[in-house]
């Protein structure tokens, strides 16, 4: 995660390594448990930095304007990700069973 000690292109830099991971979790054809709070947490962090990140060291406003369409886009495939279903409880009830007595030879 980036802090406030980061030099602005750092945190540049760190913006697009977040834009690859969120990229290949868009591009994923199946999204797990894991990958979904990967992105999550990678999304939020992506978000707190495009606010800090200088768009001038992005390459300019069109290159800000297309990072600004990732998080609506991961956001979306984030609502539609199945939701984690809670496990199965079972409740296991053992039946009294009728003692067996064993003939003796």
């Amino acid at each position: 995660m980036s802090t406030k000690k980061d030099s602005p292109l750092s945190k540049v830099q760190n913006l697009y390594l977040m834009q690859v991971e969120l990229w290949s979790f868009l591009d994923a054809k199946e999204c797990d448990s894991e990958k979904v709070k990967s992105a999550q947490k990678t999304l939020k962090e992506f978000n707190a930095l495009l606010k800090d990140a200088d768009w001038q060291l992005m390459g300019g406003e069109d290159v800000l304007q297309s990072l600004q369409m990732i998080p609506k886009a991961v956001s979306s495939k984030l609502k539609a990700a199945p939701k984690r279903k809670p496990a199965a409880v079972k409740k296991v009830t053992k039946k009294p069973t009728a003692k067996k007595s064993v003939k003796k030879k």
